[in-house]
């Protein structure tokens, strides 16, 4: 498995168990709480569908059962008590045990049952102190189970019922520890006509068989006796030394936002003290300063690079995990899906990236279980049978934007509107007076699902508003478009708080800017003659196309219109040849720097009007800041 997923997986767990220890704890004093129960489910739920993503069934089958104890908390059914509190440690407990179980290089598979038994006792209604009684009787043998094979007949009419019928004769004389595949497997007939016990007890395989053989339609009976485990005694230290070897280390810590923040500021003052110093270096024109110098600015090279790659990855790091998480959704909900990731180069803050797979995970769990059709229902509205999900990251301006697209049903906005005012989220008369777009947004309000049916996927009413909230809480926003049959995109809009760009510096008469080099088609130098008016704009014949050329230092009230062209002094002028989503424009220039890559910061809301122009600004290695031109504005 890719080393980098696990070191995410194995990050991304502590922060979650540790959330659940520390919740629990606040719902054990005080147990009316419900926010936390929401916070705690939250956790889970998110935890869960890491651990399935990943492949760890057994984590993430623990954790659903962990759910249905906190759903039924939270739905009022349940009420908090000590030993609701205990079972909920108990699991955390054993979820911890099991990523140790992955870190040593396992599958997460340890000895659960008496937790589930546990579980499933309380959510039963029978008590813990009959579970216990029942407990003891059960497991005392475990350690010397038997694996029992049992083959039924194929032309058996009824193999369910026969296997059920071995079992439940087999339940009188010991205890079922478990099977292969499970009971509910075996309760659908979903198992061919083989299945495996592992049993407990204290009958001879003789007996055993005898008792299996006397059902009908059982055709072979094959019994493993375990061989007894000698008791080995080991160092402590030699323990210590193999536990250590064996476990996979996480090389990696996570620093808080406003750390390096607070690094990244500093370095840019120490940028802009450094290059006073050098003026006056020069001023006095003193050589070994100016050696000490040229070396300092080296090291800030260095230093500035190792910042910004501290803090910009590319968002493939998020994206590779979905291809075999979408395959295996498709796969458990019998649909086809075809998943095409665009963008997964784009460089994006890795503290966002560390808060927004979450919600990237909800996200595109929803797209497969609420808006992809099955095969069969596709193909009765004449789609293919495979849809088509795309993941797409870019910049714009000065946000990172990702996409979440589908060609599937659509959200139906009135069954959206008759659950929103079914569940009391709005009245009639509010939802008669809302736009198409607000009705979309009535799914991202917490506790509101439209899923018949509580699945692994869906139905709780837990995901988008998390979503919403941890995209809120970055500064951005998540905007839904949907057409009804046809498809829905849900886009994610981030500020682009830091980003490395490749940018191309240019200068008007009195300032230099900078222009994303993605935009830029190439750099010539043309005639003045060669400009027309057409229209009272001037146009350029460039490849055989009519563009607009722009004097950008006029545009920036810098002097007159054809300032630059009306210099007589200059028979040339330097144009940049420009493009953008809508056209190809020419923007005039004084000069062309050069090439830079740059760290692009976002104005913040300030300088909110100055959007329309700049998609931010960045600090050059003098300490000058320089306004970075946003190229869909002109």
């Amino acid at each position: 498995m890719d080393n980098d997923l696990l070191n995410i997986f194995f990050e991304e767990s502590q922060e979650h168990l540790q959330a659940l220890n520390e919740n629990v704890l606040v719902l054990e004093n005080n147990p009316a709480n419900l926010a936390v129960v929401s916070e705690i489910f939250r956790s889970a739920h998110t935890f869960k569908g890491m651990s399935a993503t990943m492949g760890y069934t057994e984590m993430a089958d623990l954790t659903h059962k962990m759910e249905n104890v906190l759903d039924e908390v939270r739905s009022g059914n349940l009420p908090v008590t000590p030993a609701i509190i205990d079972i909920i440690f108990e699991c955390i407990d054993n979820l911890e045990e099991m990523v140790a179980d992955v870190q040593a290089g396992g599958w997460g598979n340890i000895d659960a049952r008496q937790t589930t038994n546990k579980i499933e006792a309380i959510l039963s209604g029978t008590t813990l102190e009959e579970l216990v009684i029942s407990e003891d009787t059960a497991t005392q043998k475990e350690g010397d189970a038997l694996q029992i094979h049992i083959w039924i007949r194929e032309d058996a009419m009824l193999k369910a019922v026969r296997a059920v019928m071995c079992m439940e004769a087999l339940r009188g004389h010991g205890n079922i520890v478990k099977t292969v595949p499970d009971l509910e497997c075996i309760e659908a007939d979903e198992f061919g006509n083989y299945l495996m016990l592992e049993y407990a007890t204290e009958k001879t395989v003789d007996d055993i068989k005898e008792i299996l053989l006397d059902i009908s339609d059982v055709e072979k009976i094959d019994i493993i006796v375990p061989e007894k485990k000698e008791e080995k005694v080991v160092d402590v230290q030699e323990k210590a030394t193999q536990t250590i070897s064996t476990k996979v280390e996480s090389r990696s810590i996570r620093v808080p936002l406003e750390r390096i923040e607070k690094l990244m500021n500093m370095f840019e003052e120490s940028v802009i003290e450094r290059g006073r110093i050098d003026e006056l270096a020069h001023a006095i024109q003193n050589k070994e300063l100016l050696e000490h110098l040229n070396r300092l600015g080296d090291i800030s090279k260095d230093i500035q690079n190792l910042l910004l790659n501290m803090r910009m990855v590319p968002i493939e790091t998020v994206f590779k995990r979905f291809p075999r998480m979408v395959r295996s959704l498709a796969k458990d909900l019998g649909k086809k899906i075809d998943l095409e990731i665009i963008g997964e180069e784009t460089e994006v803050d890795k503290i966002v990236i560390d808060e927004i797979g979450d919600s990237l995970v909800h996200l595109v769990r929803n797209a497969v279980d609420h808006g992809i059709e099955t095969v069969e229902e596709r193909q009765k509205v004449g789609k293919p049978e495979t849809g088509k999900l795309t993941l797409e990251a870019f910049h714009s301006g000065n946000h990172v934007m990702i996409q979440i697209s589908e060609d599937g049903r659509g959200i139906h906005k009135a069954k959206v509107l008759q659950r929103a005012i079914s569940k009391g989220i709005i009245s009639e008369t509010e939802g008669a007076k809302l736009s198409e777009r607000e009705i979309y947004e009535l799914i991202l309000r917490p506790g509101f699902s439209t899923a018949e049916v509580v699945s692994d996927l869906s139905g709780r009413g837990v995901g988008l508003d998390v979503v919403k909230h941890t995209i809120h809480s970055l500064g951005g926003q998540l905007l839904i478009d949907s057409e009804e049959g046809k498809g829905s995109t849900f886009r994610i809009e981030l500020p682009l708080t830091l980003s490395i760009i490749q940018s191309m510096l240019i200068q008007t008469e009195q300032t230099r800017y900078a222009i994303p080099l993605g935009n830029i088609v190439e750099a010539v130098r043309i005639q003045k003659e060669d400009i027309q008016i057409l229209q009272g704009r001037d146009v350029l014949n460039y490849r055989d196309q009519i563009i607009e050329i722009i004097d950008l230092g006029a545009v920036f009230g810098e002097g007159e219109k054809g300032f630059l062209l009306q210099n007589k002094e200059e028979k040339m002028v330097p144009v940049l040849i420009v493009k953008n989503a809508r056209r190809v424009y020419g923007l005039i220039v004084k000069n062309i720097i050069g090439q830079r890559e740059i760290v692009l910061k976002s104005l913040g809301d300030f300088f909110a009007d100055s959007s329309a122009y700049f998609s931010g600004a960045t600090i050059l290695g003098d300490g000058k800041v320089v306004l970075i031109l946003n190229p869909d504005s002109f």
